[in-house]
C-alpha cells in the first residue's frame, strides 16, 4: 500500500515538473550567474537600427556608405554583448532614399515593431544637412532630395521636431538619434578634406571571455539604463560644416564609434553619455580644423569649426 501511495506521488510530481517545463525554462544570467525562470513567450529585448544613408551624392555618397558600414557593424557588435536581439535593420539609400521612406520607416515599420521599454531604437542619418535662419531648434534639417525632386522645400525632415519627437513616443526604453551633416544655411555646403591622413582604428570582434562577473559592463550602463533614456546628437553646431573622408566617413561618426568602444569594451572612457560625445567632439573638431571653410564657421585661421551638439533626456 505504502508501495503505491508514493507511486502516486512520484507521479504526480513528474506531471508538475512536465507542466511547469512546458512553460519554463531555466537560464543563467550572463552577469550574476543566478539561475531565473522565463516564460517562453516573454520577448527578449530587442535592437531596432533605421541608417539613412544619401549614397547617391555625388560629392559625399562614397563617405556615407562607408558610415553605414560602420554604423551597422558597430551596433550588430553592441547587440551581441548586451545579448538583446538585433532585428534585420532598416537601411534606406541609393534609389530608396527619400523623404517619404523615412516616414515611412519611422510611422509603419518601426511602429509595427511595437518596441517596449526593453527594447532599443538607434536612428542613424549621414548625408547633407541644412536649417533655415528662422530655425528655432539647434539640430539640422536632413536634406532627403531624389533624383526627381531637388527641391530642399519638399524633402527636408527636422531632425529634433521631425524624427526625434515621433521616435521617442513609439515607447522604447532607449532611443538614440543620430545624425552626421552640416548645420549651415546652405544645403549642399561641403568642404574638402581628401589630403587629410585621419587614423581609423581596426575593427575587432568583441565577445564575453571568462567569468562575466570579472568584467566591468559598461554596455548595461550605456544601454539598459533604470530609466527611460532618449539621445539626440549632431555633428556641428549651427552655422558648422561636418568634416569627413571617403576612407574614413564622417568624423563625428568615426570618433562617437571609437568613444563608444572605448567605453563599452576597454573601460578607457567613463561609461556616461556624456564622456562619449565630448570625445567626439574634441576628436571630430581637431580634425575639422585641417581644412578651410570660407563659407561657414571658421577660426581666426580660417580652418573650420566643428562642435557636436546633443542632449540626454531621462525619464524618472
Amino acid at each position: 500500500m505504502k508501495y503505491f501511495k508514493y507511486s502516486g506521488a512520484v507521479v504526480i510530481w513528474l506531471l508538475l515538473a512536465v507542466s511547469v517545463n512546458a512553460n519554463f525554462y531555466i537560464t543563467t544570467h550572463y552577469k550574476t550567474k543566478q539561475a531565473s525562470g522565463l516564460q517562453k513567450n516573454q520577448t527578449q529585448s530587442r535592437m531596432f537600427l533605421i541608417t539613412v544613408i544619401d549614397s547617391n551624392d555625388k560629392d559625399i555618397g562614397k563617405r556615407c556608405e562607408t558610415d553605414l558600414g560602420e554604423i551597422t557593424y558597430a551596433f550588430q557588435e553592441l547587440a551581441d554583448w548586451l545579448a538583446v536581439e538585433m532585428e534585420e535593420p532598416k537601411v534606406i539609400q541609393g534609389d530608396d532614399f527619400s523623404k517619404a521612406a523615412v516616414n515611412d520607416a519611422i510611422d509603419n515599420w518601426l511602429k509595427s515593431q511595437q518596441p517596449d521599454k526593453d527594447d532599443i531604437v538607434i536612428f542613424y542619418y549621414s548625408g547633407h544637412g541644412f536649417r533655415y535662419p528662422n530655425d528655432v531648434s539647434d539640430y539640422p534639417r536632413i536634406w532627403l532630395k531624389t533624383s526627381s525632386d531637388q527641391n530642399v522645400a519638399t524633402t527636408n525632415l527636422r531632425m529634433e521636431e521631425d524624427i526625434y519627437d515621433r521616435i521617442i513616443k513609439m515607447g522604447a526604453g532607449v532611443n538614440i538619434v543620430l545624425s552626421d551633416c552640416c548645420n549651415t544655411t546652405d544645403a549642399g555646403d561641403n568642404a574638402n578634406f581628401d589630403n587629410v591622413t585621419v587614423p581609423t582604428p581596426k575593427k575587432v570582434p568583441h565577445k564575453r571571455n571568462g567569468n562575466p562577473d570579472d568584467e566591468i559592463d559598461n554596455g548595461d550602463r550605456l544601454f539598459i539604463p533604470e530609466h527611460p533614456l532618449s539621445i539626440l546628437a549632431t555633428a556641428a553646431a549651427k552655422g558648422e560644416f561636418a568634416g569627413g573622408k571617403e576612407d574614413v566617413g564622417g568624423f563625428f561618426t568615426e570618433y562617437f564609434l571609437e568613444a563608444l568602444s572605448k567605453c563599452v569594451y576597454d573601460s578607457n572612457i567613463q561609461p556616461a553619455w556624456e564622456n562619449i560625445f565630448e570625445y567626439a567632439d574634441d576628436n571630430a573638431g581637431y580634425w575639422a580644423r585641417s581644412a578651410a571653410c570660407p563659407n561657414a564657421k571658421h577660426n581666426e585661421q580660417g580652418r573650420c569649426v566643428q562642435t557636436a551638439k546633443f542632449k540626454i533626456e531621462t525619464n524618472d
